[in-house]
């Protein structure tokens, strides 16, 4: 049997231990990325002076899941343009305590004394875990949203108001006539104003870096449509008198003015109710401060008791039927208020008043216009679309504000990092040594299998070569090929085996049949195959021996039969042999170039 050979087993399966690690290491690189997440992770710190008590800069409890609250995870998602499942993004994301190392020790020696901690962490680090089917710069991306959106979403909620609306988007949504249009675009501008001017006010060195505004060039930019753009709107309309339709707008500017009426009469039967309670309370107040001053004067002269010091502090009254108690202070507020009321509603009525007067003479004037409808048209939407541009700059501005007001209550104390669950590139080469050993061993036992099963089926047990079955094999692979140029082939016989066999014996006949095939297996296994064809004849095939070389051999092996016969001269070694080369003999058939080696094998003089 064949010598045990590590080296020879992996030349041997060489092949199938690298497909054997390739094909393992695929199949467990696909297996991790199927599990694969990446986790995007952050830590953020409150910094107001109330968060280590757990509260919010206006005092309201800390809620740290409204950093994936639905509201959050939208925003955070469209300003991504990311086409995902709000709820399957919240149920990636969760929140830990950021406790200090001594911190926790003090609170297992609380919690071993029995006591509760009143620790309140005011650092937490936040996580995203991405899917298997993501990468690890989309879960970079998610988080990144997700906290600058709830950096300006606590901002907006705790810190400073919320961004003003853009009241000109109600156009799009609704049927407005061109008057109404003009006066929605009015009343979203002066908004506008009014808000700007606070913001200028408050913050008036504030520079966006995005817009390069302030809330003063803002503020200038919206005045400017206020005195002019709107102005010139309101004219063009109004001198024209156009309309959509101009019966309907006056039908509703009727019901208008009406409704209008209706609330000035009944505010003022309210202010008259009012002025009355005042009134009397006023007297009241007299008569008592006049009583109690000509008590005290009776009794500084000894007439009377005296009175206690007594002034109507409340007045109870019927208001829209229910009870109400206030103070004289709060009577005249509502009292002035409520006529504030009607003068608004007295001028909005006038107002409304004066364009029915445009729009009936506008239906008994012909030839008055100077634009067409959609040219009036037109002046509306490019007056709302400079509305709709700038509110972009002050929503803009907005957010950066807010995003900076934030880094007073809340920072990032790290940037985003994003890790891996599984660890691919430490699972490949793992798997790549593993199933390279696997393979390994796998190649050594079954090299080894296959040399006990080549032994017993394909090896002649007496002389330790390839057996007759063996040499059918391997003529049998060859024999629909044409042979290379110098494919040479030996043909030996050891004739001396019988006469050896009777004189000393079978098992000395065997002894020396061995010794000789050991003498040609020498060469066989170095240039080629050697095998045992049964009754001491041997044959040999040698790929690329030309036939000089084939004639060495013979000499080598005819020296080592010399000696071997010196030294056991009782049963020398006599043998016969036979040569054949293809390209010498033209003989480029296997089995042609064997019987040809067969035939001078036995007829010597043919060499």
């Amino acid at each position: 049997m064949k010598q045990f050979s590590i080296l020879r087993y992996i030349k041997q399966f060489s092949l199938l231990i690298l497909l054997l690690a390739f094909a393992g290491s695929v199949g467990i690189y696909r297996y991790g990325q199927s599990k694969q997440r990446y986790i995007a992770s952050t830590t953020i710190q409150y910094t107001n002076t109330g968060a280590k008590d757990g509260y919010t800069p206006d005092g309201t409890p800390l809620d740290v899941e409204e950093i994936y609250s639905s509201t959050v995870i939208d925003a955070a998602l469209k300003d991504l343009g990311y086409q995902a499942n709000v709820d399957s993004i919240r149920s990636n994301c969760y929140v830990e305590e950021v406790i200090p190392e001594e911190q926790k020790k003090l609170n297992e020696v609380l919690l071993e004394k029995g006591e509760q901690s009143t620790y309140t962490a005011d650092t937490y680090r936040v996580f995203f875990v991405g899917g298997n089917d993501t990468s690890a710069n989309y879960a970079w991306n998610v988080l990144d949203a997700i906290i600058k959106n709830y950096c300006e979403f606590y901002t907006e909620k705790y810190v400073e108001e919320q961004l003003q609306n853009n009241a000109a988007a109600v156009l799009s949504e609704g049927d407005y006539d061109f008057i109404e249009s003009a006066q929605v675009l009015d009343d979203a501008v002066s908004k506008m104003l009014d808000y700007l001017m606070s913001q200028r006010t408050a913050r008036p060195y504030f520079r966006s870096i995005e817009t390069g505004y302030t809330y003063s060039d803002l503020y200038n930019i919206y005045d400017h449509l206020y005195s002019y753009e709107i102005p010139n709107l309101y004219a063009t309309i109004l001198g024209n008198a156009e309309s959509g339709d101009i019966e309907v707008l006056m039908s509703r500017m009727t019901k208008e003015c009406e409704d209008l009426q209706l609330s000035i009469t009944n505010r003022s039967q309210q202010s008259d109710h009012l002025k009355s309670l005042i009134d009397n309370y006023s007297n009241r107040n007299k008569e008592m401060m006049d009583y109690h001053y000509h008590n005290s004067a009776d009794a500084d002269s000894g007439k009377g008791s005296g009175s206690t010091e007594y002034i109507l502090k409340d007045v109870e009254y019927d208001a829209e039927n229910n009870d109400k108690e206030t103070t004289y202070d709060g009577l005249i507020q509502e009292y002035v208020d409520l006529n504030i009321s009607i003068r608004q509603s007295e001028i909005q009525k006038a107002h409304k008043e004066y364009l029915l007067t445009v729009f009936e003479d506008a239906l008994h004037t012909a030839n008055r216009r100077v634009y067409s409808a959609e040219e009036i048209q037109g002046k509306i939407d490019h007056c709302s679309d400079l509305v709709t541009e700038y509110y972009q700059y002050v929503e803009e501005t907005g957010r950066e504000l807010n995003r900076y007001l934030s880094a007073d209550y809340l920072t990032m104390v790290s940037s985003i990092n994003v890790s891996a669950s599984v660890n691919s590139k430490l699972y490949l080469v793992i798997a790549l040594v593993l199933f390279t050993v696997v393979g390994i061993v796998g190649a050594i036992l079954l090299g080894r299998v296959l040399d006990f099963i080549d032994y017993f089926l394909y090896v002649d047990k007496t002389v330790g070569l390839p057996n007759r079955d063996r040499c059918d094999v391997y003529i049998e692979e060859r024999s629909d090929k044409l042979l290379a140029e110098n494919f040479s082939c030996l043909a030996l016989k050891m004739d001396s085996l019988s006469d050896i066999s009777r004189d000393f014996g079978r098992a000395t006949g065997n002894m020396v049949l061995k010794d000789f095939a050991q003498i040609i297996k020498s060469f066989g296994d170095l240039y080629g195959f050697v095998g045992h064809n049964g009754g001491g004849n041997f044959i040999a095939f040698f790929p690329n021996c030309p036939g000089n070389k084939v004639n060495v051999i013979i000499e080598a092996i005819g020296r080592q039969v010399e000696e071997y016969n010196k030294l056991n001269p009782e049963h020398g070694i006599r043998y016969s042999c036979g040569k054949a080369v293809s390209g010498d003999d033209s003989a480029f058939e296997i089995r042609k170039l064997l019987r040809l080696a067969m035939k001078r094998m036995s007829s010597p003089e043919a060499e």
